[in-house]
Parts: structure tokens; C-alpha cells; sequence
């Protein structure tokens, strides 16, 4: 398991901070932009979640959907 998405040891505060990241904190692992990643969203980008007005991405969730980005010849 990735040693980021072990939360065991973690804080109370500090599970919900190590699960879920920020559109900028996606983007930037992504190395991709803010800007593209608001745009594809839905479409092509990896799930995230509403919390109000806020889109956050499961840790898990972006990784799952960068391995499945792999291109083949």
C-alpha cells in the first residue's frame, strides 16, 4: 500500500488532510493544469467529491486513474 494512504498513525485532523488533495494539490501531482483539470473534470479527469462549494480528489482515486492512463503501442 502506498505509504501515503496509510492513515493508522495519522491525527483525527490530519486523516481527512492525507486523503483527499486540493484541485491545485491534484493538479500540481498530475502535472497538469488547474485549469485543465476543472475543464475535464467529469469527462476525462479523475472522480472527486463536492464538499460545498469545493471539489476534492481521493488520494486513491487520482493515483487509480493516472495508472490507467498508460498508453500503449
Amino acid at each position: 500500500m502506498d505509504k501515503n494512504l496509510n492513515t493508522h498513525d495519522a491525527q483525527p485532523g490530519e486523516v481527512a488532510a492525507s486523503l483527499y488533495l486540493t484541485r491545485k494539490q491534484t493538479a500540481a501531482y498530475l502535472n497538469v493544469s488547474e485549469k485543465w483539470l476543472a475543464q475535464s473534470g467529469r469527462a476525462v479527469g479523475p472522480r472527486f467529491h463536492k464538499f460545498g462549494s469545493q471539489c476534492r480528489y481521493l488520494r486513491s482515486d487520482v493515483v487509480s486513474w493516472a495508472r490507467q492512463q498508460r498508453a500503449t503501442r
